[in-house]
């Protein structure tokens, strides 16, 4: 089931299963509104994992290498 959002974007329900002391927490940091606590929550974890992600590919890039390079080169 979708709903309409006041910024035009929709909103799906769906249900999740996590163990029962966690989910207590979640409510009660929620204050009464886990939907939104929950989706705070996966908003900061896919934020978290795509930095991750771009550090990791960065990782990779020898372009630093030449960058160190040109600079020692401009000097």
């Amino acid at each position: 089931m979708t709903t309409p959002k006041a910024s035009g974007s929709t909103r799906e329900r769906t249900s999740i299963t996590m163990e029962a002391d966690l989910m207590r927490r979640a409510k009660a940091a929620g204050h009464g509104n886990l939907s939104a606590y929950v989706e705070k929550a996966v908003r900061e974890s896919l934020l978290s994992d795509a930095m991750l992600e771009v550090q990791r590919i960065r990782s990779l890039d020898p372009l630093d290498d030449v960058y160190d390079a040109a600079e020692a080169d401009a000097a």
